[in-house]
């Protein structure tokens, strides 16, 4: 009798690494998975620095993923749209499309735009419970050359977890229609979809904006949504847009006026200003939330404080810099033992993400003189708008 002998494992056969359906937003799985999802807690923090630490450590893996924090600019973006949203619950809308825009990429305007959908939906499900029926939130990206509204309508389809294709008797993929509108619509509003959310509207070509605009205007309308755009130069593009579907003239017995273009109302998320008198705080706040979140064995609270103005000269003020620069620091600062963020880790960590920190910075690691900190953002976000 032959004894069964296991076949060695191929990278075929190998397990995939397990997918958080909450790192997928742009899937209504995955979205409704971030909403319900709990805080993280921080892993412990040793006694002594462990002897053999790999890249899987729990504080490893914890400092990757830091995060963004509340800046001012998001703070008055989540205040501003909890009053929209609370606007708009009457019957007519008066705001039904509203603009995320900043001087510059990398300030948080999708952080802000994801919150707004998050709190919305955890004030909803905390008034009237969880129900899997329901899909307050529509969370979308678009698509990089939406040629006709039915591009549109297949990005919301897959959001909504439809299967958009088929296969041949060749095993070839095909579209199962070429229009998702129709039934995407009735999805939505037997789900009571209140809220829409769309990120990257400056990925749109000239000729996409009015079919794009046309498209979102009818589901408005017929939804009663309120739409929150996000992009660079968002404000201005809704502005072109609804400017063009109305009269040029008002003519009013022999005189004609020029209409104003049409009020869109904006949330700006710009970058962090620098420290000054007339901006004391949103800097020093934004890197005092951060101090607090590490968990480094030789950490001196305000540390970051310290070397604000490096760390300012480094960043530019971008949190899409800062965030990195931080969270990678701590890794390295964990991995090499160090246990703490000095100028040699922060140097090193911003070599890794190609940031400038050669010898222009050298002269401002140096501790501010007053390091004045007032009240920091909480470092968890309030997900009842």
């Amino acid at each position: 009798m032959t004894s069964q002998t296991r076949a060695p494992r191929t990278i075929a056969t190998r397990p995939a690494a397990p997918l958080r359906p909450q790192d997928l937003t742009s899937t209504v799985h995955g979205w409704n998975a971030l909403a319900r999802e709990d805080p993280p807690s921080p892993p412990p923090l040793p006694a002594v620095p462990p002897r053999d630490v790999t890249e899987d450590d729990p504080r490893v893996r914890y400092h990757g993923r830091l995060g963004l924090v509340e800046t001012t600019d998001i703070s008055k973006g989540l205040l501003t749209a909890r009053r929209l949203l609370r606007l708009n619950g009457e019957r007519r809308h008066p705001c039904p499309h509203v603009a995320i825009d900043s001087d510059c990429r990398g300030t948080g305007k999708r952080t802000l735009l994801h919150h707004i959908g998050l709190g919305f939906q955890g004030r909803l499900e905390k008034l009237y419970g969880v129900d899997d029926a329901v899909i307050p939130v529509v969370c979308l990206n678009t698509p990089p050359a939406p040629g006709t509204p039915a591009d549109w309508s297949a990005v919301m389809a897959t959001f909504l977890g439809w299967d958009l294709y088929r296969f041949d008797a060749e095993g070839r993929p095909l579209v199962r229609m070429k229009d998702f509108t129709g039934p995407a619509l009735h999805m939505l509003r037997t789900s009571r979809t209140r809220l829409c959310l769309i990120d990257g509207i400056d990925r749109l070509r000239a000729e996409d904006l009015q079919p794009t605009f046309d498209f979102f205007d009818y589901l408005a309308d017929e939804l009663s949504l309120t739409i929150f755009w996000s992009g660079i130069g968002s404000s201005d593009i809704l502005r072109e847009a609804r400017t063009a579907r109305i009269p040029a003239l008002r003519r009013t017995g022999q005189n004609t006026a020029a209409l104003r273009p049409r009020a869109v109302p904006t949330l700006w998320v710009n970058r962090l200003p620098p420290r000054s008198a007339k901006h004391p705080d949103e800097w020093v706040s934004a890197l005092a939330t951060f101090d607090g979140k590490l968990r480094l064995i030789h950490h001196v609270p305000g540390t970051l404080l310290k070397y604000q103005k490096a760390l300012y000269r480094i960043t530019d003020g971008l949190m899409e810099h800062l965030a990195p620069l931080i969270g990678m620091a701590a890794q390295l600062a964990i991995l090499d033992h160090t246990e703490a963020l000095t100028p040699d880790v922060l140097r090193d960590a911003a070599a890794y993400l190609d940031l400038p920190a050669g010898d222009e910075i050298d002269s401002l690691w140096v501790s501010d003189p007053e390091p004045e900190v007032t009240d920091a953002p909480t470092t968890t976000t309030d997900r009842t708008v």
